[in-house]
């Protein structure tokens, strides 16, 4: 009893000039954490549109997203953040061990015994090493939070990418055997001509090959389409189908600076750097001592119980250089994480640039493009009404329909754009995946 009476004193003494001695600083997760509460984008900032969620296909993206397997192995990482981070947490816990010890010893006669043992060890100080290991398995959940945020918004994007293309090619392969048809029955007018005497060899053979580059074309078109399905029963697991026209994304408004700071990459990267920097926090802290306190019960030879509590201190000198390398190793992934964020800032602004290029010029684009469409389609009348009073030749016909095939293709290809274009800014900040009603693994936040 004397032993355990000066051990608490020393105990007593100890502990609190260890407690108060430097332990490293360690990051504060709140700014990041609270950037992934509920009511931020991606998780309720924004209302689910009506127009979206009851429709379709804002039904068929929203199930492509939620049975996406891409979105299952961010949620899988999710959960082994968190396993991570519940074992951080043991290290504030009492380790407790239970077992036998066996003896055998030869004296003046053979002499074997078993012990049973009971041992309880609490850690009281390790400089912060502990503390730094939760915050850092604490960011990585955050950071898995992010990615699976950043995952769903880029699936959903992908899936209207996907199913809009599907839409498209399907136009510009019916543009394309219509344009067939038109050259086919071009080309047996000019044969028909040439036989009676009315037109030459080489306007035969020129048809002859404007019908084979529409065949081509429409080769070409029915190709696109099979791979547009192809990519579609990728995306949404389920072959297209009929499908009904897309529903225009809703405008939000937000500044520039707001969706590049709450886009889920950004806040991905803020939870990669808050963990770097805790990593480091933890490899600093290794420089200090660990101190525990244990107590015992056991048996001895006369199988009288024991019991009895103990101070361990440990200091480790780092002969080796293992410590000093994890240090600097720490040190260049905070400097990492930190030019990684730079990097990200300066990317998602350049695309936000892009897309707000193309939505002020794809407006433009897109009213130029049908008043081309407008024009050929004119321009092919208008040539058919010459030929009839001899004024032009089919010839002549032929070329102007190949540039209203041409008008027609581009306009496609503009509505595309402009209308990919409103999405695109919605998957920069998540809001994509409030408005299309995409329930995500239930976030507890930390604990």
């Amino acid at each position: 009893m004397q032993v355990i009476k000066k051990l608490w004193k020393a105990l007593t003494i100890l502990i609190p000039a260890t407690l108060i001695s430097a332990c490293e600083p360690i990051p504060d997760l709140v700014p990041v954490e609270m950037s992934f509460s509920a009511g931020s984008a991606g998780a309720g900032a924004t209302q689910p549109s009506a127009a979206l969620t009851q429709s379709t296909f804002g039904k068929r993206v929203r199930d492509a997203v939620q049975t996406s397997p891409t979105l299952a192995q961010s949620n899988t990482r999710l959960e082994a953040a968190k396993a991570g981070r519940d074992a951080a947490k043991g290290a504030f816990l009492p380790e407790v061990s239970l077992g036998l010890n066996a003896r055998s010893q030869r004296v003046d006669s053979d002499i074997a015994d078993t012990t049973p043992y009971l041992r309880v060890s609490q850690l009281v100080y390790d400089g912060g090493t502990a503390a730094g290991n939760l915050t850092a398995a604490r960011a990585r959940v955050l950071e898995s939070r992010g990615d699976q945020l950043q995952t769903a918004s880029a699936t959903a994007l992908a899936a209207i990418e996907t199913y809009v293309l599907v839409l498209n090619q399907r136009e510009i392969v019916e543009i394309s055997r219509r344009n067939v048809e038109v050259h086919e029955t071009i080309e047996q007018q000019i044969a028909d001509r040439t036989a009676s005497g009315a037109g030459s060899n080489a306007d035969v053979l020129t048809a002859r090959s404007r019908v084979a580059d529409a065949r081509t074309r429409f080769a070409d078109a029915r190709a696109r389409s099979d791979r547009a399905n192809a990519r579609f029963r990728e995306v949404f697991g389920t072959p297209p189908g009929s499908l009904t026209a897309p529903i225009p994304a809703p405008n939000l408004s937000r500044s520039d600076l707001q969706i590049v700071l709450d886009s889920p990459q950004i806040r991905r990267a803020d939870a990669t750097l808050a963990a770097a920097k805790a990593e480091r926090a933890a490899a600093l802290a290794r420089r200090q001592p660990d101190i525990r306190v244990s107590a015992f019960a056991d048996q001895d030879v006369n199988r009288d119980a024991n019991f009895g509590v103990d101070l361990s201190v440990n200091y480790e000198l780092d002969s080796t250089g293992k410590r000093r390398a994890a240090i600097a190793a720490a040190e260049a992934q905070v400097k990492e994480a930190e030019f990684a964020r730079e990097t990200l800032i300066r990317e998602i602004t350049r695309e936000l640039d892009f897309i707000r290029s193309d939505q002020q010029a794809g407006a433009q684009r897109l009213r130029e493009a049908q008043i081309a469409v407008r024009a050929n389609a004119d321009s092919v009348a208008a040539t058919q009404e010459q030929f009839t009073i001899g004024r032009s030749s089919l010839i002549e016909i032929l070329d102007a329909q190949r540039d209203y095939v041409n008008a027609q293709e581009r306009l496609i290809l503009a509505e595309q754009n402009f209308f990919l274009t409103n999405y695109a800014a919605l998957g920069l900040t998540g809001d994509i995946v409030d408005l299309l009603g995409i329930k995500l693994t239930n976030w507890d936040g930390l604990q």
